[in-house]
């Protein structure tokens, strides 16, 4: 089943914005990491940052960086080949990657948030932030099983026709 050219603008339309946002992810992550920091204005006014990474931050970035490629190649893929199959194959492989880069990080967890000058915020942002992303790994995984079983079902109906 090939895509009418009408929703074949907007699949490319996607696909570019997944480009996009994944690059300017990769930019972010690789390049201005030292802002994800806690900023403190001195008497003289000067700025004083105080990173909230460690150095385990490093041992997660290839991790986030070979997902971010992986999505970047894929997307690229899908737009020169309009297929149903091969796109429902990249869109579960987009959650996987997805699941791999949460956990990974919720694992290595490179945040150090006692640079927080507030008692209850150092206590409460690790707990918010771990469950976030174990949220987000419960979404993929969820996202990835219904978009297995379309995938299954259209494979299915194909095949008795």
């Amino acid at each position: 089943m090939e895509s009418s050219p009408g929703s074949r603008t907007g699949e490319t339309a996607n696909h570019i914005a997944i480009i996009f946002v994944t690059l300017a992810q990769l930019i972010f992550f690789t390049g201005f990491h030292k802002y994800i920091a806690w900023h403190t204005t001195e008497l003289d006014g000067s700025v004083t940052r105080i990173s909230m990474l460690t150095d385990d931050y490093f041992i997660w970035l290839p991790i986030m960086i070979t997902g971010s490629i992986l999505v970047i190649v894929t997307s690229i893929a899908m737009i020169i080949h309009d297929n149903y199959r091969f796109r429902k194959t990249a869109e579960i492989s987009f959650s996987i990657i997805g699941i791999v880069v949460a956990v990974s990080l919720v694992s290595i967890f490179p945040c150090d948030f006692s640079v927080i000058p507030n008692d209850t915020a150092v206590d409460v942002v690790p707990i918010a932030v771990t469950v976030f992303f174990i949220l987000l790994v419960v979404f993929y995984a969820v996202s990835a099983l219904i978009m297995s079983i379309r995938l299954r079902n259209y494979t299915a109906k194909i095949e008795t026709e």
